[in-house]
């Protein structure tokens, strides 16, 4: 226990005054005529002892009245175990959790308007002379300055929900900064929030107090969109697609009957009805076609109050009107493998000699083919290591007289593996490796008895010390038949002969077109068909026939029909990368324009952590927060204000020092009237 006037204590002498007048006090002796004194000596006797009795009660309570009388004046408190009671001005700094999980209601009401109430009180514990600052999600910049009182107030009430979030150490990062422009002595820094657990992480700064408010709403259930997928990546016009969606029900609740829909360009394409069980979650697919090429707008939709800023998931993706493929050849080379696009309507399958190649047009394919060239030179070389890092895609046939001294050059320096010299040894397909994606929709199911390629000479695919082979049909030879490598932002596969009968019958086996078809389908640079918002996301633009070639003059933009900025970019040959680390007003649909040309569609959707609905409880914070400088405070308190005064003052006691002074006289009165 602590006092605020110690020195008051001297007044403790005072009590010496009612003993001495009870020693001291002579009474006054009544002359009492008695009938028949046979029983005076025992009635006084008795009377004696009663009469002392009273006396030392009157004593005690005239000596207790005055004792707190004196405590009251000297204004004792128990000290705060965390906080000193330390003079001078102070700094708060306040956080308010204003992610969209605070839109939850507790007891009828919204949690961040608890949450802004809240705030309010404890600032009405402090004085106008001390400063306050404000922190949300959106770390606004009107908000990270010191402000007064009725500032700190007005700001408070224009705090709205957000689709940002933080953790708890980014947020005492950001006190701990403010804290450091401001001296002031006493620095406390407040966080009130619903404690979801994605935010919860650790805060090791020492350098101010910390204090944790929990608010949480009642997260009965809440439906959302985790991930979408198409089952086939590439869209062919008027052909039916298959979309795979992933719905969790985060709720402690069963959703039931919940229908969904699936729009496409605002044409509603698919609907199904749902019932997800509580705290799990469902997959399931919506089959449509498209009609038209082009940017295509995705979005799956459902009703599911309380929560719905996550009823909306939108996607886009591209549905060209055609792909093309091209095949190098030498003049000798014979046509036979046209005939695995030329049949398809979504492809243009080009071919050209060595002799006679537009290097320029390169950027326009979806993938190439070294059709069984004898050699490679080193103008196609450095053309092709160009096109990869771009994202392109390269089929190397050998021929059956290869140079593979040359092959191996530009292998090299792609680090794409090589080939060894011409091998006679016969073998066979042991395995086909149908977790890549060049056999998905090729087989729902191997077949048992499935026919393999037959080989009796072959060109060894060495791999070495690469790390990022993957076999794709494997044989019993000791090396496979066709292997995959990464090579910059693109993919090359190597295939071990010729399409000659003298090395393997691989070209008349059905597994041969689906796989090198699918070669052409599937990119490594496929653009997603969503960004999360608020994080770093990087969109490649490609130049494409059609869209003009771009400079360090073009003026890109990002648009949604109501708002409209300008991204970070920066052009890398014939790919333009556009950063979008901002966070977007809103979820949605954005057009990707060039001066002024529509260049394609993004689809950016707000972070679905929000959605989880996990949060701590108190004890959980009081385990995580226990350092000495951090303190979990009583969120069942009525009034902050008098929690925040108790913890920055201590536990005050002078008015019930007040209280037993006045109770102890009125005891004396009691005993002085009634007691006769």
């Amino acid at each position: 226990m602590n006092f605020v006037f110690p020195w008051f204590l001297l007044a403790l002498l005072t009590l010496a005054i009612p003993i001495i007048i009870h020693l001291f006090y002579f009474r006054k002796f009544k002359k009492v005529y008695f009938s028949d004194i046979r029983f005076l000596k025992q009635v006084q006797e008795e009377k004696s002892t009663i009469e002392k009795l009273k006396k030392r009660l009157i004593l005690a309570a005239r000596l207790l009245a005055l004792f707190f009388l004196v405590l009251a004046f000297v204004q004792p408190f128990i000290g705060s175990n965390n906080n000193k009671l330390n003079q001078g001005s102070s700094a708060i700094c306040v956080y308010i959790d204003n992610s969209y999980s605070m839109g939850l209601k507790s007891g009828g009401e919204a949690a961040l308007a608890i949450a802004k109430t809240k705030a309010k009180e404890l600032a009405n514990a402090f004085t106008t002379g001390d400063k306050f600052a404000l922190l949300t999600n959106d770390l606004e910049g009107t908000h990270q300055r010191w402000m007064q009182k009725q500032d700190f107030l007005d700001a408070v009430d224009k705090v709205e929900l957000s689709p940002n979030i933080k953790s708890v150490n980014e947020i005492a990062k950001k006190e701990a900064t403010l804290f450091q422009s401001l001296g002031a002595k006493n620095k406390l820094g407040f966080f009130i929030a619903d404690f979801q657990k994605n935010m919860l992480t650790k805060s090791e700064d020492t350098s101010f107090m910390q204090h944790f408010l929990l608010i949480k709403g009642n997260p009965e259930k809440n439906l959302f969109v985790d991930s979408c997928w198409f089952e086939q990546p590439v869209f062919a016009i008027n052909a039916t697609n298959r979309l795979i969606v992933r719905l969790k029900n985060a709720g402690t609740t069963q959703a039931d009957k919940i229908r969904v829909s699936v729009k496409i360009n605002d044409a509603v394409k698919a609907i199904d009805d749902i019932t997800v069980p509580a705290e799990s979650s469902l997959v399931d697919s919506f089959n449509f076609s498209i009609t038209q090429a082009g940017w295509q707008r995705g979005e799956i939709s459902f009703n599911d109050y309380p929560i719905t800023f996550d009823d909306k998931f939108f996607f886009a993706f591209n549905v060209a009107m055609q792909e093309k493929v091209l095949s190098i050849e030498d003049a000798e080379t014979p046509n036979n493998i046209s005939s695995i696009f030329t049949n398809d309507a979504h492809f243009i399958f080009d071919r050209t000699n060595k002799g006679q190649i537009d290097y320029s047009s390169f950027k326009y394919y979806s993938l190439i083919i070294l059709n069984q060239l004898q050699e490679i030179s080193s103008g196609l070389a450095a053309s092709l290591k160009e096109y990869m890092e771009n994202g392109g895609n390269i089929y190397i046939i050998p021929a059956n007289n290869a140079n593979i001294t040359s092959y191996n050059a530009f292998l090299a320096n792609s680090n794409a593996g090589t080939y060894g010299e011409v091998l006679a040894k016969s073998g066979e397909v042991t395995a086909i490796n149908m977790n890549e994606e060049v056999f998905k929709g090729v087989f729902n199911q191997l077949p048992k008895n499935v026919e393999t390629p037959k080989i009796s000479k072959l060109y060894p695919v060495l791999s070495g010390s690469n790390t990022n082979v993957r076999e794709i049909l494997s044989t019993n030879t000791g090396t496979p038949l066709v292997a995959k490598f990464d090579a910059g932002k693109g993919y090359v596969y190597l295939q071990a002969v010729p399409l000659s009968a003298a090395f393997s019958d691989l070209q008349s086996k059905a597994i041969f077109a689906p796989m090198v078809y699918n070669c052409a389908v599937y990119k490594k640079n496929n653009q997603p068909l969503y960004y999360t918002i608020g994080k770093d996301n990087l969109l490649e633009l490609k130049n494409e026939e059609g869209i003009t070639s771009v400079g360090n003059e073009s003026l890109y933009k990002l648009s949604n029909g109501k708002n409209e900025f300008i991204p970070e970019n920066r052009s890398v040959v014939n790919t333009v990368l556009l950063r979008v680390n901002t966070t977007l007003p809103s979820d949605g649909h954005y057009s990707i324009s060039v001066n002024n040309k529509i260049a394609g569609v993004a689809a950016f959707n707000f972070d679905r952590t929000e959605s989880t609905l996990k949060f701590a409880d108190k004890d959980e914070l009081k385990n995580m927060f226990n350092q000495k400088n951090q303190l979990v405070l009583d969120n069942a308190r009525a009034n902050l204000a008098a929690e925040v005064k108790q913890i920055k003052e201590g536990i005050l006691l002078w008015k019930l020092c007040v209280i037993l002074s006045l109770l102890f006289l009125l005891a004396e009165v009691l005993l002085i009237r009634f007691w006769k």
